[in-house]
C-alpha cells in the first residue's frame, strides 16, 4: 500500500473515487475539481487531497479542508475531513487509518491540533470507522429545509 498526496496523472482516478462516495454529485463537476486542485486553482472544498494505491490501483481517497470553524472544535480554523473513501475490495485493512494519518501530519506541519469531520446519522460504518480511527463524537444534528 502506498498513501501519496494526489498528483496530477491522479485526477481521474481520484474523481472516480470521488463519484464513488457522491454518487448523486454531477461527475462532470467532480472531476473539474480535482483538475482544477492538481493545476493549482483554489478549490473552496480542498485543500489537501490524498490517495491510497495499492498495486498501482486506487484503492481510496482523503481530502482535507480548512474551513474557518467546525462544530465541537476548540481552535479556529480547523482542518476538516470533506471526504474519507476506501474501496470495498481494500477495506478492513487499515488503509482508511492510513489515509487519515497522512491527512493528519499534513495538518499538523502547518500548525493545527484538532483535525474535525463528519457524517450522516444513519452511515453507522462511517461513525464506527471514525471512532477506530481517534475521532470523538460531539454532536448529532438534524437539518430542515421547508420551500418558501
Amino acid at each position: 500500500m502506498n498513501i501519496r498526496p494526489a498528483r496530477r496523472e491522479d485526477a481521474e482516478p481520484w474523481a472516480a473515487l470521488r463519484l464513488k462516495l457522491w454518487p448523486d454529485a454531477d461527475a462532470g463537476e467532480l472531476s473539474a475539481e480535482t483538475h482544477a486542485f492538481l493545476d493549482g486553482r483554489l478549490v473552496p472544498t480542498i485543500d489537501a487531497g490524498f490517495l491510497a494505491l495499492e498495486d498501482c490501483i486506487p484503492a481510496g481517497f482523503v481530502e482535507i479542508a480548512i474551513r474557518p470553524f467546525a462544530d465541537g472544535c476548540r481552535s479556529q480554523p480547523v482542518p476538516h475531513v470533506e471526504g474519507w473513501y476506501v474501496e470495498p475490495f481494500a477495506r478492513g485493512r487499515g488503509i482508511g487509518r492510513a489515509l487519515l494519518a497522512a491527512a493528519e501530519a499534513w495538518a499538523r506541519g502547518r500548525g493545527f491540533n484538532e483535525m474535525a469531520s463528519d457524517s450522516e446519522v444513519h452511515n453507522e460504518a462511517s461513525i464506527a470507522a471514525h471512532g477506530a480511527c481517534g475521532f470523538a463524537e460531539t454532536e448529532r444534528l438534524v437539518k430542515f429545509r421547508k420551500e418558501i
